[in-house]
């Protein structure tokens, strides 16, 4: 008798469905929330190199640099080794051209990473994202050094959310009601030509005077967040992990916080960007409906900041029915 071949049948592989919750922050979330903050601010430096080479004084800058290297160098060759013939001249040229757009962009480069892309890390750390309970989400430390609750009456419509895909942090965004000025908490203020020489010494690998490595204490502290007008609060923070910014988290997260700014009568929500964040302007002004309402020219080198605005209430009309199929405030606002 034939022996009957036994068919096993694979049951199909079930895949696995990503657990996407978006929640108000916890202690816990610190340091993913950091990581997040600091991944995402790395890619910034290339939209600041944009900008530089955008700006038309880093070209007259260099052009002027190159202009005398092209008059000095040729010379100072003739100088040290006598007449040279017309094609030993020409590769001089070259040379002195390509060292000095090396040099030129090493400097842009420098300066983006060691000096404004730090600072703008060491500024968020050292301030909001020191502590995001105590200044999002109404606590305060009491005489003992824990962490309370203040009383209802101190207390402001500021929030702070993470987004996580897997328990992970992949997301975040907060929104800041201030009604006085939050001055800067870093004892020492940095010297940005201080942080340039140090970085071009570390490159070189030469020892760093220790003089360098000091900042300066100002006579007064500056303001890191500004007093605003009653019924009106800030987006802050608002990031996405790198790989996940195409999914359409960045819209949750702002559909969130200007939900949130509707049930707790806020009138206007303000976004500030900056030179680094192109992308961020095109989904306020394309996806949201902000507005730009000012634009502050800063120093030379391409560097702007533009404030924009939106109508919560205009907001609501167009995208609330949507957003409350999404979101049930019992579940997301606690």
């Amino acid at each position: 008798m034939a022996n009957k071949k036994s068919t096993a049948t694979k049951e199909p592989e079930l895949k696995h469905t990503p657990k996407v919750v978006l929640r108000t922050y916890q202690a816990s979330d610190y340091e993913q929330v950091e990581f997040l903050y600091r991944s995402t601010t790395v890619p910034l430096i290339y939209e600041s190199i944009r900008s530089k080479l955008w700006a038309p004084i880093t070209w007259l800058v260099w052009f002027t640099g190159f202009t005398v290297l092209l008059l000095t160098v040729p010379r100072a060759v003739v100088y040290l080794f006598g007449e040279i013939p017309g094609w030993a001249d020409t590769i001089v040229r070259i040379l002195a051209t390509f060292v000095w757009a090396v040099v030129g962009f090493a400097a842009i480069f420098i300066s983006c990473d060691r000096v404004e892309l730090q600072n703008r890390v060491d500024e968020a750390l050292a301030n909001d994202l020191r502590d995001p309970e105590l200044y999002y989400l109404n606590f305060t430390l009491d005489k003992d050094g824990n962490k309370v609750r203040k009383p209802k009456e101190e207390q402001v419509p500021s929030h702070f959310w993470v987004l996580t895909l897997d328990d992970e942090v992949c997301g975040m965004i907060g929104l800041s009601c201030n009604y006085e000025d939050v001055l800067d908490q870093r004892p020492v203020m940095p010297v940005a030509w201080k942080q340039f020489t140090v970085a071009v010494l570390e490159l070189l690998r030469l020892p760093v005077p220790a003089m360098l490595e000091k900042g300066f204490v100002p006579e007064k502290k500056f303001v890191f967040a500004h007093k605003q007008i009653p019924k009106t609060a800030s987006i802050t923070r608002w990031a996405i992990r790198g790989e996940l910014q195409t999914c359409g988290f960045s819209t949750l997260l702002m559909n969130r916080a200007i939900t949130w700014a509707s049930e707790h009568d806020i009138n206007r929500v303000y976004a500030m960007t900056d030179e680094c964040c192109m992308a961020a302007e095109q989904i306020l002004v394309k996806r949201h409906n902000f507005v730009i309402m000012k634009r502050f020219n800063l120093y030379y080198f391409g560097q702007y900041r533009k404030l924009f605005g939106c109508r919560v209430v205009e907001w609501m009309e167009k995208n609330g029915e949507k957003t409350r199929k999404v979101f049930s405030k019992s579940k997301t606002s606690k």
